[in-house]
């Protein structure tokens, strides 16, 4: 029960298959493309089970939290021939629960279920990635249009003029959506944008599905300010060091970790014997 970024499918002829001229859930005419459940910033894939038409306000309405997903899954297993429980399995979400959760100590969360705790998440994390996007649009604005300094901009707003920089850069080098990946966050973003080539390292970012920091490491070797080798010898000094606290604590996690080591090492000195 998380909300684990699997490999993301992608697939414009999908999303067209699935296009319709009415609501899935309403039957009223829509337009447009069909609504990811599993939304596209969450880790959403372009298959036919995670997709279904609704029209301009329920689609809003999906995404402000307010249309549940626990109301769409079970439109589209009738649809697909299947199983709420195969639908939620393919799309990598949770079965709806429509027991109310209980936590003591947070009372305002008091009478929710998991199909609602989850929409809740879904919605605040894209209501923090379209901040961000707004946040650069404004230092842009601010910096560009209205030729304020970023130092006196970041004294308006209580941050730092690198960041008010980096915010105007990110948003400068994807002023469309259509140039963002959805399921990469603002800071994969913003790291592509400080190279020369934002659309090219965002690509390379989604198709390879790195992490910031193997992203900043790629980056770093392709324009040479770093060597393979330099980083390879940092990650095993790094390695070293925690496997020696490790075995320093001879416990039975020490045992595994020995264990492991040897079997990982002996075929090497194998070879190297031969």
């Amino acid at each position: 029960m998380s909300l684990s970024r699997p490999e993301r499918i992608t697939s414009r002829k999908t999303i067209e298959e699935c296009r319709k001229a009415y609501s899935e859930f309403s039957g009223k005419p829509a337009s447009g493309e069909p609504h990811h459940i599993r939304h596209r910033s969450l880790g959403g894939s372009d298959i036919k089970e995670n997709l279904i038409q609704l029209n301009f306000d329920e689609h809003r309405d999906a995404h402000d939290g307010k249309l549940h997903y626990s109301q769409l899954v079970p439109i589209v297993a009738k649809r697909e021939g299947m199983t709420i429980e195969d639908v939620c399995l393919l799309i990598g979400w949770p079965v709806p629960d429509e027991k109310e959760i209980i936590v003591p100590d947070l009372p305002e969360y008091a009478g929710r279920t998991l199909d609602e705790l989850f929409q809740e998440y879904a919605s605040l994390q894209e209501s923090e990635d379209d901040a961000r996007w707004s946040k650069g649009a404004v230092c842009l604005v601010l910096t560009e249009g209205m030729k304020a300094s970023s130092s006196q901009v970041a004294s308006w707003f209580g941050c730092s003029a690198a960041q008010v920089r980096e915010m105007a850069k990110t948003f400068r080098a994807f002023p469309d959506e259509s140039k963002r990946v959805p399921t990469l966050d603002f800071m994969h973003h913003r790291i592509a944008a400080g190279t020369e080539e934002p659309e090219k390292w965002i690509a390379e970012a989604a198709d390879n599905e790195l992490s910031t920091r193997q992203m900043k490491e790629q980056i770093a070797i392709a324009t040479g300010k770093i060597k393979i080798i330099d980083l390879q010898k940092a990650k095993a000094e790094k390695a070293l060091l925690l496997a020696r606290e490790v075995i320093d604590a001879d416990d039975e996690n020490a045992d595994w970790l020995r264990e492991e080591l040897l079997e990982l090492v002996m075929p090497v000195k194998s070879v190297s014997g031969l």
